[in-house]
């Protein structure tokens, strides 16, 4: 089944133990796009170059097939974080950018944008904490 990024963390969000939760994120995070979605979230080192909130936009449909597109599109993320690439682009085509990103991916995928923009993880038990024991190769430094 192809789930969204939001429906994978949902899903460890869900399994009652830890050593359980542990082992899924261990299982999503072997593609790139989930790394890059909890290195987002929880990495001091990036600061997003956007404003805080909800910006205004208009999701995709229920019934439209976008699971994937986030997974697709993780590597853009780069462009609204304090890197090269993303200091080097105007404000406004920057929150543009960010906009059609929300508009084109999973309504849910959306709302986890939104969170990890603003440094939250909208799963309560999916800390720096759990991710940092479940990946500690991919958290050193943090």
């Amino acid at each position: 089944m192809n789930l969204s990024m939001y429906e994978q963390l949902e899903k460890v969000d869900k399994e009652k133990t830890r050593a359980k939760k542990i082992a899924l994120l261990r299982e999503y995070a072997q593609s790139a796009p989930m790394k890059i979605i909890l290195d987002l979230t929880f990495n001091p080192k990036w600061i997003w170059l956007l404003p805080a909130g909800v910006p205004p936009y208009s999701p995709a449909a229920k019934e439209a097939d976008v699971h994937h597109v986030l997974k697709h599109d993780a590597r853009r993320l780069q462009y609204f974080i304090n890197t090269p690439e993303g200091k080097a682009m105007k404000t406004l085509r920057r929150e543009t950018m960010f906009i059609e990103m929300l508009e084109s991916v999973d309504r849910f995928d959306a709302k986890l944008l939104v969170s990890i923009k603003d440094k939250k993880m909208p799963f309560k038990s999916i800390t720096k904490k759990l991710v940092q024991e479940a990946l500690p190769e991919a958290t050193e430094g943090w």
